[in-house]
């Protein structure tokens, strides 16, 4: 099966927003945003930098049979003080496609990407503690833990905790 990697072009804002959704409606656990909120803005997020083709705010999508199958957000700091990080937001691979290495590819390629940005020297990468394939696969790549925030979610009465993780430029292993 051939997977392609790369950044999402303006013309593809809607196919972001399409599993975006996707992602929001089925694992809301997961994210902080929420699907019915979502649902009825005109442009999430992340739609205005890619059809800017935004340097430092970007998503990188997985592609099968040229249908979008996976994203992976980056976002920089703005603030002058904290703009040599950023985060890597919104990782989400189509549960059809999960297991094959794509999440992986996603995140390297985001943190390749990202690493690029003249000034970024480190990426942050949040996971939903119950999520524990995700913070396998954001270890192996080599992300270490340096914060839990207790109680990060509540839906519905239940708490989700959050761990935050940290990758240096110069500690990334492509």
């Amino acid at each position: 099966m051939y997977i392609q990697i790369r950044k999402l072009l303006p013309s593809e804002s809607k196919s972001y927003r399409d599993i975006r959704l996707q992602c929001l409606k089925h694992y809301p656990e997961y994210f902080t945003t929420n699907y019915q909120d979502e649902k009825t803005k005109e442009k999430l997020f992340f739609q205005p930098y890619i059809e800017q083709s935004h340097k430092n705010n970007f998503v990188i999508g997985a592609f099968h049979n040229n249908s979008l199958i996976g994203i992976s957000g980056f976002k920089r700091h703005e603030r002058k003080k904290v703009n040599h990080a950023g985060s890597i937001i919104q990782v989400y691979v189509n549960p059809k496609f999960q297991g094959k290495n794509i999440g992986t590819d996603l995140i390297k390629h985001t943190l390749d990407e990202a690493f690029k940005i003249d000034g970024i020297e480190q990426v942050e990468i949040g996971v939903i503690t119950i999520n524990e394939k995700a913070e396998k696969l954001y270890k192996n790549i080599g992300f270490e833990m340096f914060g839990l925030h207790k109680n990060f979610l509540k839906i519905e009465n239940v708490y989700y905790d959050h761990k935050m993780m940290m990758i240096f430029k110069n500690n990334y292993i492509k």
